[in-house]
């Protein structure tokens, strides 16, 4: 099992909307605004690696707004 940071780009206006659309998705144990390149930390933890592809791929990037992600797994 591996936890990951996922940064979230999210289109201009849409920021908020996105982030409460992010916290409701299954596996997301946090998500914050944060500021820089990207607008959205999601926090997911406990996952396999193909639950964390199926999450970003399937949950995140599908959310309208998204523009891109940037997946960092944790290293134990």
């Amino acid at each position: 099992m591996i936890s990951a940071y996922v940064l979230i780009e999210v289109e201009p206006g849409l920021d908020k909307r996105v982030l409460e659309e992010v916290k409701k998705l299954d596996g997301v144990a946090e998500a914050y605004f944060v500021m820089g390149s990207y607008d959205i930390i999601a926090v997911i933890k406990d996952a396999s690696k193909s639950d964390l592809k199926y999450k970003v791929s399937k949950g995140i990037r599908r959310l309208k707004g998204v523009r891109h992600t940037y997946t960092l797994p944790v290293m134990s």
